[in-house]
């Protein structure tokens, strides 16, 4: 049975983790949620950030998922919804955990993200009310030139109708659909700059997947190298 979501959220902001994606570009027979990274599973390292900063989490999985995924997601007492069917993909899913949420306030990631910052979370769910909570906007960085809408803030209020019209539409694209709303002037974005990024994340890792095995064994080196300090350090 799903888990059910907390109640009385006490900081206004829900943790909306994508984990039904296939890790196609992977090459693995499991999803890729479930790979180990210094001796952790990647859903349980971005859960364990995030609840730190969060009032609820919400796992969102396909429909009919049948990997291990969903029982993980229990196990780290997180709240099991699926996509809005009969869509498929991140934009249903993203609508999924919207519409589940008990905030307004949402920072949606994919639970590929093994490096979740709580400080750049809490940077940009920041800047997303900064003209008031009936104004808030969406918040997405932009790293490199590329938007990252799977690693955003968005407003429940001002955004889940505008999902709804665009999964209706037949929009698949997320990047397209942020670029639509800036475009449009509504529902409102802000883009993150790189520099903004840097000011909580000067390693900028925040925003690093694992979509291939060059990008796991690039993660698995950081992790790596954390573990160990040199033997002439100074504790004074």
């Amino acid at each position: 049975m799903p888990a059910p979501p907390p109640n009385n959220p006490s900081n206004g902001l829900t943790g909306i983790v994508l984990g039904g994606g296939k890790s196609r570009r992977l090459g693995l027979a499991q999803s890729k949620l479930l790979i180990h990274i210094g001796g952790k599973l990647v859903l349980a390292r971005v859960a364990d950030t995030l609840k730190k900063y969060c009032s609820e989490l919400i796992l969102v999985v396909r429909p009919g998922q049948e990997d291990d995924v969903p029982d993980l997601g229990i196990a780290l007492n997180m709240h099991i919804v699926t996509d809005t069917e009969p869509h498929l993909g991140p934009i249903a899913a993203i609508h999924a955990g919207l519409s589940a949420s008990t905030t307004n306030l949402s920072f949606v990631v994919a639970g590929d993200h093994p490096f979740v910052s709580g400080t750049l979370v809490n940077a940009m769910a920041a800047t997303a009310t900064v003209d008031g909570t009936d104004n808030a906007s969406a918040v997405v960085p932009r790293s490199n030139g590329i938007l990252n809408p799977l690693h955003a803030i968005y407003p429940r209020n001002q955004w889940l109708p505008y999902l709804t019209h665009s999964l209706n539409e037949g929009e698949v694209s997320p990047r397209r659909l942020i670029e639509k709303a800036a475009a449009a002037d509504y529902p409102p974005v802000t883009i993150f700059t790189d520099e903004e990024i840097e000011r909580s994340d000067p390693q900028r890792i925040s925003l690093m997947d694992i979509d291939t095995p060059e990008n796991l064994t690039a993660a698995r080196k950081i992790l790596d190298a954390r573990r160990f300090t040199p033997r002439n350090h100074s504790l004074q």
